[in-house]
């Protein structure tokens, strides 16, 4: 059987990946968990997630299924927060998951779907299921049993004991950085450089104590052999579709729709400008006109935002609210020519000229000379070709970091 939870946390606290833990725990009495267990984060733009929009999928064996979902609807029961405003449990138990599973999958990481969209699926196929409350959590728990991953990353994320829930962590800072050093750019968004911040453990008083990501599973493992920390309850190895840009969408700017995340080419319109509390926007045109937004909690990114000037050709990669692209990452494919237009020097004394007045060409104060002549200088930017991103303290679970990025033109925020 195949398993899926999703909604079962809230903003007070729970975690569905801690529920997960427990429940393959319990269950590994009556059966075996087969392979690893899927963490699937669907689209980040979903106004009513609680956190991150996680939901956890497992595979499980066992000759007693009866007794098996009994055990997982206690455990779904005892862990799922429905003192949550927007906490709406829901569980999947499914034999063998369809080609049509999987496709909603793949809409529920990249659009906005309905519960009645999940329940037109678990009906029709005859899919053992429980909602508790508006059963939106369905949506999240059927798409992660279907979920096929083309590519895919691994989370390690560890528990904290019970009687430590809601307490400040306890964790070794100078271990953290060290293990991050050993272990990068296998591991990643352990740390923050740039903004000197460890990034891998929630503030939030949920049980995760913290998550090691990455593309070996034995950097993972050798990271966590170094951190220093509070004894955990249990930890869980997750394979998972994070860092993958699994929610990106191409498109056109003409066919874009509000709270999905695209990747669109255009030319930079016009100088960027920056508002109050420091964010930065700027408008790409092809065909039809974008606005794109880089916000104050991506930090020193916006210092990349601020030297594109009209004319460079970019990519841009983010999620679209109100109209406007919110940036993960840019991809500069082509930086025009910058000029700075100056009097010359006079060609007779060799005296800097002076403007006879607008479209009046210059003059020498010295020798009397004067020529027409506009004359620029060309600048050197302050700004290469390729790939820039948000740092680690503003980066989206899905979005794939840049050193994952082989083959390509790459500037990490690290």
């Amino acid at each position: 059987m195949f398993i899926g939870i999703d909604d079962t946390d809230s903003e007070q606290g729970l975690c569905t990946t801690y529920l997960a833990a427990i429940m393959m725990k319990r269950l590994s009495r009556v059966g075996e968990i087969r392979g690893f267990p899927r963490l699937v984060r669907l689209n980040p733009c979903v106004q009513f997630k609680t956190r991150g929009n996680a939901a956890v999928a497992f595979e499980f064996e066992t000759d007693q299924s009866k007794r098996a979902r009994e055990l997982a609807l206690q455990t779904f029961y005892e862990f799922s927060d429905l003192s949550g405003k927007n906490t709406n449990p829901g569980i999947v138990i499914a034999e063998d998951p369809s080609s049509t599973i999987t496709e909603f999958y793949r809409k529920a990481a990249t659009d906005i779907l309905s519960i009645n969209d999940a329940l037109n699926i678990l009906e029709n196929e005859n899919i053992w299921h429980r909602g508790l409350k508006n059963g939106r959590g369905l949506i999240g728990a059927l798409a992660a049993v279907g979920a096929e991953f083309a590519d895919f990353t691994h989370e390690l994320i560890v528990y904290r004991q019970r009687t430590r829930w809601g307490m400040p962590r306890e964790i070794d800072a100078k271990s953290v950085w060290q293990a991050d050093a050993l272990t990068y750019p296998q591991t990643w968004d352990n740390v923050d450089y740039f903004n000197n911040r460890i990034v891998f453990s929630p503030n939030s008083a949920d049980p995760v104590l913290f998550g090691i990501r990455g593309e070996k599973i034995e950097a993972i493992l050798k990271a966590f052999q170094i951190i220093k920390s509070e004894p955990a309850e249990l930890k869980v190895l997750y394979k998972t579709n994070q860092g993958t840009d699994a929610h990106i969408l191409e498109g056109k700017i003409s066919g874009v729709e509000d709270d999905r995340s695209y990747k669109l080419c255009g030319t930079v319109q016009d100088k960027p400008w920056i508002i109050k509390g420091g964010h930065v926007f700027f408008s790409i045109h092809n065909g039809s006109k974008m606005v794109c937004s880089a916000f104050e909690p991506t930090k020193h990114f916006r210092n990349t935002v601020k030297k594109l000037i009209p004319g460079d050709f970019v990519e841009v990669y983010g999620a679209v609210r109100s109209g406007t692209l919110n940036l993960e990452k840019i991809q500069v494919l082509n930086l025009v020519e910058q000029v700075s237009y100056q009097a010359p020097i006079c060609p007779s004394c060799r005296r800097r000229m002076e403007s006879s007045g607008m479209n009046q060409g210059y003059r020498c104060r010295h020798c009397r000379t004067r020529i027409q002549a506009r004359h620029h200088v060309k600048l050197q930017r302050d700004l290469e070709k390729g790939y820039y991103e948000v740092p680690p303290s503003a980066r989206r679970h899905l979005s794939k970091p840049l050193v994952r990025m082989n083959g390509e033109i790459v500037h990490p925020s690290r």
